[in-house]
């Protein structure tokens, strides 16, 4: 029997396969769990019909991040933030403060977890953090500014 697996099974195949089980398997295990469908002709063309909406969503999602990376990729964007008179910061610069510049500054909105440090920010001045958009990565150059807290 020809089933639409709905969901990943161990063994049989991934979400969206068409596979050919046997018949017990697919009417006593399979379907009653929701884990397949019967692959009607009509089933099969709905199937066909949602990969091909699946795959023109990735490439839009895929041209979308590269026009954030390219965006992002050697842009500049400073922070201020308190320091004393040599330069070392009262606070840690945070992941969650730079995607809040980076929204402020180039009008991108982009999840804190994305941002990865080469080492931390501890001082003034010039550094470089890594940006993951999904499979690429862009870097992106923090210029902290500090000011003396009263």
């Amino acid at each position: 029997m020809q089933v639409i697996l709905l969901k990943d099974v161990s063994g049989v195949g991934q979400r969206g396969v068409i596979k050919n089980v046997m018949d017990g398997y697919a009417l006593n295990f399979l379907i009653p769990r929701g884990l397949a469908e019967h692959a009607t002709p009509k089933k099969i063309a709905e199937h066909e019909a949602w990969k091909k909406a699946v795959e023109e969503s990735r490439k839009k999602r895929e041209q979308e991040v590269a026009a954030i990376r390219t965006q992002l990729d050697g842009s500049r964007v400073t922070i201020l933030i308190a320091a004393n008179k040599l330069g070392k910061l009262y606070q840690h610069v945070t992941p969650e403060a730079i995607t809040g510049q980076i929204k402020k500054e180039l009008d991108i909105t982009i999840p804190p977890d994305a941002i990865s440090f080469t080492e931390p920010l501890r001082k003034v001045g010039e550094s470089t953090v890594h940006v993951r958009l999904g499979k690429s990565s862009a870097e992106l150059k923090i210029r902290v500014k500090g000011g003396t807290s009263t």
